[in-house]
């Protein structure tokens, strides 16, 4: 049995490598052209294989870490793509059942892991590091998913809010993809200050990522010239 977690291992970690380098192609690359989607298309599989090899990968060798960014990268990576197919959401359109079940799932896996940290917290003072970590991811989960639901329960008023909600949420998703590298890189080769490596990617990408869109709000409501 272990072989085969190690075999399962070895194809997570392909996955995880071929997520960032085709998610930074879709990053760079012109939106809406044909590299960007073709490249958005293999960091949404790679993502999905990410996923499901975590998940087995977490199980057998319990690794509370990996369950949790697998669930947190990977709805927010479904969010991204399903957001383009619900452009239509302040008409008429409805979301389909399973953008509900994702969302609520993801919103009660977060709720779980921001009472473990509590948890920690409360009973393991001394582990304030994970305790944190744990915190910060659960209340992060959560609120991603809170974002996109909201759009289901309020419809939203500008026309382009699938394009903040794809943007968000993919870049969400490889933000949460970098964090896991990071991570592993850190505690397998011993590098100093390893809970930095847990917030860097957050540090950097999330305020870049507000600041962007911040920019392509302006330029869509900027007035057009007669």
């Amino acid at each position: 049995m272990e072989n085969s977690v190690s075999y399962i291992l070895i194809l997570h970690v392909i996955s995880g490598c071929l997520a960032l380098i085709s998610g930074a192609i879709a990053i760079f690359s012109a939106k809406g052209k044909t590299l960007h989607r073709k490249a958005g298309r293999v960091y949404f599989w790679a993502m999905t294989a990410v996923f499901v090899t975590a998940l087995i990968v977490a199980g057998f060798r319990f690794n509370r870490f990996l369950f949790m960014i697998a669930f947190l990268s990977y709805y927010s990576v479904f969010a991204g793509v399903r957001a383009l197919k619900l452009k239509k959401l302040l008409k008429n359109q409805s979301p389909a059942w399973f953008d509900w079940f994702a969302g609520l799932l993801n919103a009660g896996m977060n709720v779980l892991f921001l009472g473990f940290g509590m948890h920690i917290l409360l009973n393991q003072p001394s582990q304030l590091g994970p305790a944190l970590m744990y915190i910060g991811f659960g209340i992060g989960g959560w609120s991603i998913s809170y974002a996109n639901l909201k759009l289901f329960l309020v419809r939203p008023q500008k026309a382009y809010h699938w394009y903040l909600a794809h943007t968000g949420n993919m870049m969400g998703g490889y933000i949460a993809t970098s964090t896991a590298f990071l991570a592993t890189m850190v505690s397998r080769y011993n590098f100093p200050y390893p809970l930095l490596s847990f917030v860097l990617p957050s540090l950097i990408g999330i305020p870049l990522l507000l600041l962007w869109q911040h920019q392509k709000e302006q330029s869509f409501n900027k007035p057009k010239s007669v």
